[in-house]
């Protein structure tokens, strides 16, 4: 009669766990894609022409970088010299502006127009497996509980006969 009781309650507990890792694994999935949601809304994709010019810093580096290098008295001739629009648009801007504009040109250096939705498929796994691998950490700590909790019973049981 004892072994049947002990036989339900592994039962019952291996039924526990089981739901419980679903669960785990269902809310890391939904949480995973609720964040990813979240930085897609925070954080929207390039437009067209931001995605052009973006191209345009990367196909072009070496003369934009060196462009962006010549002293303030030379940077005329050479916009003169090219056709490109960005070149008269970069002498116009003003100190705040053309730090933004460095600064895109540095991060334009390996840009590829699809990195963006790779970067939010890589974003959604990191989330994904870190929010699982702690679902599994505390499923985990709770069976540990729980059969120490079983063994303390088994010994009070034990001591009081």
């Amino acid at each position: 009669m004892e072994g049947d009781l002990e036989q339900t309650e592994e039962m019952r507990d291996s039924k526990k766990e089981v739901l419980n890792r679903r669960i785990s694994f269902w809310l890391s999935f939904t949480l995973a894609v609720v964040i990813t949601f979240w930085y897609y809304a925070m954080n929207p994709p390039d437009t067209n022409e931001m995605r052009k010019m973006r191209v345009f810093f990367k196909e072009n580096i070496m003369d934009i970088a060196k462009f962006i290098r010549l002293p303030r008295d030379e940077l005329k001739g050479f916009a003169d010299s090219k056709s490109h629009p960005f070149y008269q648009t970069y002498l116009k801007s003003s100190k705040p502006e053309k730090e933004k504009i460095n600064a895109l040109i540095h991060i334009s250096r390996d840009y590829s127009p699809n990195q963006y939705w790779f970067n939010m498929l890589f974003l959604w796994t990191i989330a994904f497996s870190a929010l699982w691998f702690l679902g599994l950490i505390l499923e985990a700590c709770i069976i540990l509980v729980r059969q120490e909790d079983a063994e303390r019973k088994k010994r009070i049981k034990n001591k009081s006969r």
